[in-house]
């Protein structure tokens, strides 16, 4: 099954029940039983970190953030799920949980929390989200609706007037991630919860009011930057003014317990020195989606220059170059994103696409790795079959357009396969000459 798809059918609701929530003790709907619940994380988590532009590529944060994680999960109300911790390269602020305890934080939040405490805040609320079930929750509402798919096709504009119509920037410009959306009782419950558990687990709870505050300031600065965050996670002067409430109710020792600043900074050090950088990519990021090439590409070369290492920045500018009609400076560009990003889906995926024109060897090699980093794409199928073309190899080309018709049977992408197939001369269902 192709990752962020959800299929249901009539089945499915007619063995739906009530189960009892694990915080609660009250029954409630529930259309997924437990053991389909981690499924289901377990299914979206890969793509949903790809669509977040991959893990963030530094392992001391990834174990701060994985070591924090599993500390506040074995204290909560569920601790036998098989929690994961991943922070992502998104550079947005926000912080997310699937079904079953699949859990991101992004560059953006963790360049603007002051100490670890704030970091078990934010990852504890998630896990309320998780042992309460209200991502399961907004799943229920979701199938109930009809909604058959979460996720989308992952793809840039092309030239190429056979690509022309299958593609759009959605994931590159960060549209594309579907999440659960919470209501206010939920965060409130989330927010009680994840203060329990980040007490539990030994932090000062200070660390959930420093979240508060470092939040809503950024609310209150209209920063776009947090505009996904805030249309998920609903955020209010009340809310952190039930956490004060609730903290100053704690007994005077654990209010006492110190934050744990410089520990915090040490790890963090690269991401702090990063964030004007990483800025200026969202800003241009959010200017490609609006079609203001001119200053997109200027913005995206600004945090380039600032941040030339990180491959994700490069990635994104070769795209604004793609826009901007500079393909033999895309090529470089992707090129060189590809190479320092090599952990991320988008990177390769986008450099695959940008060098088929000037190098199809090379965009082959790219969507190998695209591939190997996130199977079963539809598009990435498709693009190794115009490569294959390019490069004279037929055979296999066919086989990688009959790769995507059966990823994609019903879609676009599919179609567009199975034409290929017809005028290289195969059966898009054999796969056998005529």
């Amino acid at each position: 099954m192709r990752w962020g798809v959800v299929v249901t059918s009539a089945a499915a609701l007619l063995l739906a029940g009530c189960a009892v929530n694990p915080v609660t003790g009250k029954s409630q709907l529930d259309l997924l039983g437990e053991a389909q619940e981690i499924e289901l994380g377990r299914t979206l988590y890969p793509g949903t970190i790809q669509e977040s532009l991959g893990p963030l590529p530094d392992e001391a944060v990834q174990a701060m953030v994985r070591r924090v994680g599993q500390a506040v999960a074995a204290v909560g109300h569920r601790p036998a799920l098989p929690y994961e911790f991943t922070a992502v390269d998104e550079p947005e602020v926000n912080a997310f949980a699937l079904p079953g305890g699949k859990i991101c934080i992004t560059r953006g939040l963790l360049s603007r929390l002051e100490s670890e405490d704030g970091v078990a805040a934010v990852l504890a609320h998630e896990v309320g989200h998780v042992t309460a079930r209200h991502a399961v929750a907004s799943y229920n509402r979701q199938i109930l609706a009809g909604v058959v798919a979460v996720g989308a096709g992952i793809y840039m504009e092309s030239s190429d007037s056979e690509l022309r119509g299958l593609v759009g920037l959605g994931a590159v410009l960060g549209t594309q991630l579907a999440l659960a959306f919470y209501s206010r009782e939920q965060e409130r419950q989330a927010d009680a919860l994840g203060l329990d558990y980040a007490v539990k687990a030994g932090y000062s709870p200070r660390g959930m009011i420093e979240t508060h505050k470092v939040l809503l300031a950024l609310q209150q600065g209209k920063v776009s930057l947090v505009e996904r965050m805030f249309a998920s996670h609903p955020m209010s002067a009340e809310r952190l003014a039930t956490a004060q409430r609730e903290v100053e109710g704690l007994p005077p020792e654990i209010q006492a317990r110190p934050l744990r600043v410089e520990p915090y900074r040490a790890v963090a050090a690269p991401l702090l020195a990063a964030r004007p950088a990483w800025d200026l990519a969202a800003e241009g990021r959010r200017l490609l989606a609006a079609k203001k090439v001119r200053e997109a590409e200027a913005k995206l070369a600004e945090a380039a220059r600032r941040e030339p290492r990180a491959g994700m920045i490069r990635t994104l500018h070769a795209v604004s170059l793609v826009m901007a009609e500079r393909k033999g400076e895309a090529a470089a560009e992707a090129r060189e994103g590809a190479r320092l990003a090599e952990h991320a889906f988008l990177a390769q995926f986008l450099a695959g696409q940008i060098l088929l024109d000037p190098d199809a060897a090379a965009a082959l090699e790219r969507l190998d790795r695209a591939e190997s980093l996130l199977p079963g794409v539809a598009q990435v199928a498709y693009l190794r079959g115009v490569a294959l073309e390019r490069l004279k190899r037929p055979r296999e080309a066919a086989q990688a357009y009959r790769t995507a018709v059966e990823r994609d049977p019903q879609g676009q992408v599919g179609a567009a396969a199975a034409r290929r197939l017809q005028e290289l001369g195969y059966r898009p269902a054999e796969g056998g000459r005529p």
